[in-house]
């Protein structure tokens, strides 16, 4: 099971860029600086994202976006992050995403964010382990264009993540029936 959450993972894409101040900063047209508006676009689309408002996605990722790390199965584009979000909000309810860390390099945008949820609900065709995770760190790089993020680049610590739900040992934990002592004939 690839269950990456580009959590807040997976999904920003950001706002207008607008013209250049003469210091060469970009300004959005409101005063605030390009990396200003892509780390506001950013939070709102992590808020957006916990909170289940997919349709708040619009304002802040491209229709055409392009995802470089999808989950199985998962449709391209807009369309397909809003219906990945709304999935993990099935299976995480009270799922919340922590910004750990934003930085801005000319258009791209990279975040560092922890996310905590109980699994009370199926996620990717598996019933609810009613366990929860904590502080699963995932890390997203977006670009950003014409006002909107338009392409994605995103890891998730899915091994803490399994692990904490009870679908995958801890590391260096022997397998269900294996014993130190067994040893191929």
């Amino acid at each position: 099971m690839n269950t990456r959450i580009s959590v807040v993972f997976a999904l920003s894409l950001v706002l207008a860029t607008g013209c250049m101040k003469k210091n060469g900063a970009a300004d959005n047209g409101g005063g605030m600086s390009m990396a200003d508006s892509m780390k506001a676009a950013y939070t709102a689309v992590s808020a957006a994202w916990d909170a289940g408002k997919v349709d708040e996605f619009d304002k802040y990722i491209s229709v055409n976006s392009v995802d470089h790390n999808m989950m199985p199965g998962q449709e391209p584009g807009l369309a397909g992050m809003k219906k990945m979000a709304a999935e993990m909000k099935v299976g995480f309810p009270d799922q919340k995403s922590t910004i750990e860390d934003m930085r801005v390099d000319s258009n791209v945008l990279v975040v560092r964010s922890t996310m905590t949820g109980t699994n009370s609900g199926p996620m990717m065709g598996m019933p609810a382990t009613n366990k929860k995770m904590t502080g699963v760190m995932g890390i997203d790089m977006m670009r950003w264009e014409n006002g909107k993020f338009v392409e994605h680049w995103g890891l998730f610590d899915e091994h803490a993540m399994m692990t904490q739900l009870g679908m995958m040992p801890p590391p260096g934990s022997m397998p269900a029936g294996a014993k130190m002592d067994d040893k191929k004939k």
